[in-house]
């Protein structure tokens, strides 16, 4: 009989213990959910771990350069650059060494005398060989793409035409053109 008080004692506690510690637990899923109630921010992070993940940018393709575009790449870098001064400001103001100043301005009058210290004037010995004429520091000629189509068309001259992408498309566009030349193998300036 004491035997039967005691086992019957004991399942009590242990229910009593069970539903303690459902209350406790019941307790704290209250308290976080307040709490991401409370705090938006945690509630935005949980929903960022749930959302769909955004294009990671991958490193591009690695393109090797012909040793034309090579040569090009470098007669392109060392080609001479002329300080041409316009005619404006004031002269005792105007220095080759400003940078400022390093821009032409045609000059427009009847009385226009041009002296030494006036620098260089634009004419056609200054033209660059035609070889680098339009061709990008990298060694490639530039093109502007502005769609799929115009980056596909560009698939047969690939390897001295280097892609530069319109600023006007918007960045879901830009990234299906980007997947698009590493796929074709273009080079694109402007990634």
């Amino acid at each position: 009989m004491a035997e039967a008080k005691k086992a019957t004692h004991a399942k009590k506690h242990a229910e009593k213990a069970k539903t303690a510690k459902e209350a406790v637990k019941e307790k704290t899923v209250a308290k976080t959910k307040h709490a991401v109630e409370k705090h938006p921010a945690k509630k935005h992070a949980e929903k960022a771990k749930t959302a769909k993940k955004p294009y990671v940018k991958k490193k591009p393709v690695k393109i090797t350069k012909s040793k034309e575009i090579k040569k090009l790449s470098a007669l392109v870098r060392a080609k001479k650059r002329h300080m041409f001064r316009g005619r404006f400001g004031k002269r005792s103001v105007r220095k080759v060494s400003r940078e400022k100043w390093q821009k032409w301005r045609k000059p427009r009058g009847i009385d226009i005398v041009f002296k030494k210290e006036d620098g260089l004037v634009p004419g056609t010995g200054y033209m660059t060989p035609k070889k680098i004429r339009f061709v990008h520091p990298s060694g490639y000629k530039e093109r502007l793409v502005r769609n799929m189509n115009e980056l596909v068309a560009m698939e047969k001259e690939k390897a001295t035409v280097a892609v530069k992408i319109s600023r006007t498309i918007g960045k879901k566009k830009k990234i299906e053109i980007l997947k698009k030349a590493d796929e074709l193998k273009i080079v694109i300036l402007n990634r």
